[in-house]
């Protein structure tokens, strides 16, 4: 007789948004579809920010939630995003950046649709706040997403490639810290400090720099990666006795590319996740 173990972890998806930052769905939907499509284990990485975790249902079992935050961090000048996985959401450092964060991002908000102005392209600071969610943290793509509801741009991508992208007419930077700052901030709340879609990092020979700074793991499985990047990272994680995760990076129905449930991980990185699960749960009992 084969008895299931109904504990092992099995399906997981460590990077998923809601529309407390920039994706389509509310927390609570985004657990409801993971209990409905059988997931073990999720987290919510939404940009900046833990709020979501405020919004979750009382009752989510048998779904695990390992708690999240996509950082946004920069080095030689180049985005650099960090999962902050397993983290204290309420640890002081990692509240205060979240808060300068979300302080910044309005700013930039701000200076942008003066930009888009100037151009000749009116849109409002109330019309985007009404998109960001309930805590006004708000990303270009909700500039974008007014611009096409405007009538300015056929779509997000079209908005991003004429006037918001990176170096566009309408770009401002957003606010944010050193990779080293952002391990600090990680690790003082007690969390894991995983680069994200390690294959859109400006130059592969980060990866080894961030090793040198203390990193905990890389996002192994991502959408964007060729399945020999995959196996790369694999290999880098095991000679480095790194942490490996596995994400979507979902943000809604509305964007093909954000898948939400095939996320095939294979055992290397399901063993890895299962291990930082178990390092999890022993320090919260």
């Amino acid at each position: 007789m084969i008895v299931k173990d109904i504990n092992r972890i099995k399906r997981i998806n460590l990077h998923l948004h809601t529309n407390i930052s920039d994706g389509f769905l509310s927390p609570a939907e985004v657990v409801q579809r993971s209990r409905e499509i059988g997931l073990d284990l999720i987290s919510i990485t939404d940009h900046d920010t833990g709020d979501a975790y405020g919004h979750l249902p009382k009752d989510y079992s048998p779904l695990r939630i390992l708690p999240g935050l996509e950082i946004s961090s920069q080095h030689e000048g180049n985005d650099v995003h960090i999962l902050a996985l397993g983290c204290d959401l309420s640890s002081q450092s990692l509240v205060e950046m979240t808060e300068m964060y979300l302080l910044g991002r309005r700013e930039r908000a701000i200076k942008m649709i003066a930009k888009l102005a100037e151009l000749g392209i009116n849109i409002t600071l109330d019309e985007v706040v009404k998109v960001a969610g309930s805590r006004e943290l708000i990303v270009r793509p909700h500039i974008a997403q007014i611009l096409v509801k405007r009538g300015y741009c056929a779509t997000k991508n079209e908005a991003f490639d004429k006037y918001i992208g990176n170096n566009k007419p309408a770009y401002v930077p957003k606010p944010e810290v050193t990779v080293p700052n952002a391990l600090d901030v990680i690790h003082a709340a007690g969390g894991w400090a995983v680069i994200a879609h390690p294959g859109k990092l400006e130059k592969a020979s980060y990866i080894e720099e961030f090793i040198a700074m203390g990193i905990d793991g890389l996002e192994v499985w991502h959408p964007d990666h060729y399945q020999f990047e995959v196996n790369d990272y694999i290999n880098i994680c095991l000679k480095n006795g790194l942490y490996m995760t596995a994400g979507s990076d979902f943000h809604g129905e509305h964007d093909q590319h954000n898948i939400f449930d095939s996320v095939p991980a294979g055992e290397a990185v399901l063993e890895s996740v299962s291990r930082m699960w178990r390092e999890y749960t022993c320090r919260e009992n």
